[in-house]
């Protein structure tokens, strides 16, 4: 029965009860008294209850009235709040944004990016998930998150990268390293150290691994490791030297943990890219988003 109320009908009833008066209530809305009338018995007659008794010259709500009333104004300050969210959708004020990335986009990156996005949009909900690349691509075909970013996109059918920034890839080594005095280190020297690396499947291990075979290098690797804080921490501490994207190694190279080492084809040239599905289109704020990264509107 609700879903049939007449919404012009509850404003002409709200108005009566505003004034407990037809002729006050037809007044305010440009109506005849009769019509007014009429419409207050056909909503009476649709709910089968009376809004309003006649004392004597005074019309006051009957008990069904007063409970009609309140949800009447329930109604229409929903109806007002409806409007305003969808407002501020339209207008970018408001609305959702699911981002997944990749470990080093996700602990180096992204939060800045985020960060400023939030300065400027402070009621959209926003959710970052960090997880490895394969996770991260597979949520976005799983459509359960909006954007993803990551510094090796695979292509992927149904999935569209766009680069938005730098990603350079370099050697890295502890401040007392042999290496950090020096001024030119060779690929073959390079290949004698222990080498730590990040675990198969890392977009920066299948770069490295791509860009040292074009050389005929082969790595002596001493450790693997999970993830780009476990591969910095253990550099620092002497166990080898590693390459490691530039933006994550930012805090270390301004407080002297770590240096970069002038290795010869380095650094690996690459980038950071967003990626999203081709299948979806995507709601106005994640596009926003999406712009103005491409537009290098933030800074990190």
């Amino acid at each position: 029965m609700l879903k049939q109320l007449n919404l012009r009908q509850l404003r002409i009833f709200q108005a009566v009860v505003r004034h407990l008066s037809f002729s006050r209530a037809a007044e305010e809305l440009y109506l005849s008294q009769s019509a007014v009338s009429q419409h207050i018995r056909q909503l009476e007659e649709h709910l089968g209850v009376e809004l309003f008794v006649q004392v004597g010259k005074n019309v006051n709500l009957t008990e069904a009235g007063s409970y009609l009333m309140e949800y009447a104004d329930k109604i229409f300050s929903l109806l007002s709040e409806t409007q305003q969210v969808m407002d501020d959708i339209r207008e970018l004020r408001r609305g959702s944004l699911k981002v997944a990335a990749d470990t080093a986009a996700g602990v180096h990156l992204v939060p800045t990016l985020l960060g400023q996005f939030h300065h400027t949009h402070p009621l959209v909900k926003i959710k970052l998930e960090v997880a490895n690349r394969r996770t991260v691509l597979q949520r976005l075909l799983w459509n359960e998150t909006d954007l993803a970013f990551m510094g090796y996109p695979e292509n992927t059918p149904g999935l569209t990268a766009d680069a938005f920034a730098d990603n350079d890839l370099v050697v890295i080594a502890a401040p007392d390293h042999p290496f950090a005095i020096r001024d030119h280190i060779t690929l073959a020297e390079l290949a004698e150290e222990p080498f730590l690396i990040r675990e198969p499947g890392s977009g920066t291990r299948m770069t490295l691994e791509r860009h040292l075979l074009n050389y005929g290098i082969t790595l002596n690797i001493a450790m693997e490791l999970g993830n780009n804080s476990a591969i910095k921490q253990a550099v620092a501490a002497g166990l080898g030297i590693s390459v490691v994207s530039q933006t994550t190694i930012l805090l270390e190279l301004e407080t002297k943990r770590l240096v970069v080492l002038p290795v010869e084809h380095f650094p690996i040239k690459r980038k950071w890219y967003v990626v999203y599905s081709t299948q979806k289109t995507l709601s106005p704020i994640v596009e926003s988003f999406r712009n103005a990264l491409l537009n290098h509107e933030y800074k990190f």
